[in-house]
């Protein structure tokens, strides 16, 4: 599948990785900093089911984030070969 792929698409795929991993780290890092600065918050959420759903409401974010940006990537490259 690799060798089917264009230059461009390539680099499009590898910056929307790029983003997505630097997206997910810190989102972990905030979740660390959330649970350490507000631990009464952090409690209520977690039993309550709301920090499980604001984790994969940013988590999709993330991704989604990443995706217009490899797109978007991909696209210029794709648009200067004329």
């Amino acid at each position: 599948m690799a060798a089917a792929m264009s230059n461009n698409a390539q680099i499009g795929i590898a910056v929307g990785v790029i983003i997505f991993i630097i997206l997910f780290f810190k989102l972990i890092i905030a979740f660390i900093k959330f649970c350490f600065r507000h631990p009464i918050l952090f409690i209520i959420l977690l039993l309550c089911g709301g920090l499980g759903f604001a984790f994969n409401f940013l988590l999709g974010g993330a991704v989604i984030l990443a995706a217009l940006v490899g797109g978007v990537v991909f696209m210029l490259l794709n648009g200067f070969d004329n």
